[in-house]
């Protein structure tokens, strides 16, 4: 009797040395690898609080112009002033020395951005501003070729640098401030077309190829577009120039941008969208001629006087 009850503890005995052994062996080495994987998917943010599990980053939807933007908990980062528009000024030769410097060493200086001139193939490059003589590309008015190749070359040096991109003129004098104020209202990720819009002159009604409701932005005052404008539309422009209906080089380029970016110049009637047409953010100088010869003043060194410029 004695003898089967030490063989029983004996049995026992033997059982939990095994188990020990067996567990020693198997069990707990998984458990240390379980362990250890927890600890690299926290460190590299897949545990319980990452967005996976719905906590952590808290996703945000915030309406803007044009669409909606997400966001996170911290606050987006703000566009630095010096990559935010390019200006690109279509002049000629014989504007290079006058015009240009008129508006490089005067509005130009303000831009939140970058302004380049835009010339004929061979132009006078020594000049101290900023000149893009644009190759195969000659004075001659209107200016289509010229303008089409500037966007074109807008698009191929700079579309991933700015948000916003202008066409305008060397008569124009630009209030950057009320420009950029205006600006940073929008969306440049979506395909806004601004500035001041034109059908075409009364006797032109009809001979422009224009469907009712089109329109384009007339060049005199200036032409702004997004990024995503140019993006669409730049692929497409041998194609434009190819297939002009007019020898407006505005209703030609308004023509290719409705074709290709699937906008047109936002109507007046859209204040929520645009309000260049009151000119309070450009003004043309060839219908404001003191501004013009004022500019001139300043850019030649006879006036030093800031207040000279308009506000």
């Amino acid at each position: 009797m004695a003898g089967r009850s030490r063989r029983s503890w004996f049995s026992v005995l033997l059982g939990l040395v095994v188990g020990f052994t067996l567990a020693s062996r198997l069990i707990l080495p998984r458990a240390t690898e379980l362990k250890k994987a927890g600890q690299k998917r926290r460190a590299s943010g897949g545990g319980t609080g990452g967005c996976g599990a719905g906590g952590g980053m808290v996703m945000m939807m915030k309406k803007e112009y044009g669409g909606m933007m997400m966001q996170g908990t911290e606050k987006p980062p703000v566009p630095q002033s010096g990559s935010f528009l390019f200006v690109g000024v279509m002049t000629a030769q014989k504007y290079l020395n006058n015009r240009a410097v008129a508006a490089y060493r005067t509005w130009a200086k303000s831009i939140p951005g970058k302004v380049e001139f835009f010339s004929s193939e061979g132009s006078d490059t020594s000049i101290p501003i900023p000149i893009v003589a644009l190759p195969n590309v000659d004075d001659s008015y209107p200016p289509q070729k010229k303008s089409f190749m500037m966007l074109k070359y807008m698009h191929d040096h700079y579309l991933e640098q700015f948000e916003w991109f202008m066409r305008a003129d060397d008569d124009v004098y630009i209030k950057s401030e009320r420009l950029e104020s205006f600006l940073r209202s929008l969306n440049s990720s979506q395909p806004i077309f601004l500035g001041q819009t034109g059908m075409g002159a009364r006797d032109e009604l009809g001979k422009l190829a224009l469907e009712p409701g089109e329109n384009f932005c007339m060049g005199g005052p200036g032409v702004i577009m997004s990024r995503e404008v140019l993006r669409r539309m730049v692929p497409h422009i041998r194609q434009c120039l190819q297939e002009m209906y007019t020898t407006h080089e505005d209703v030609e380029v308004g023509r290719c941008v409705r074709r290709f970016a699937g906008v047109q110049c936002v109507w007046s009637y859209e204040p929520e969208k645009a309000q260049l047409g009151n000119l309070l953010l450009m003004l043309q100088l060839s219908e404001w001629k003191q501004p013009l010869s004022i500019a001139l003043r300043v850019s030649t060194g006879t006036s030093s006087d800031p207040n000279d410029l308009p506000a």
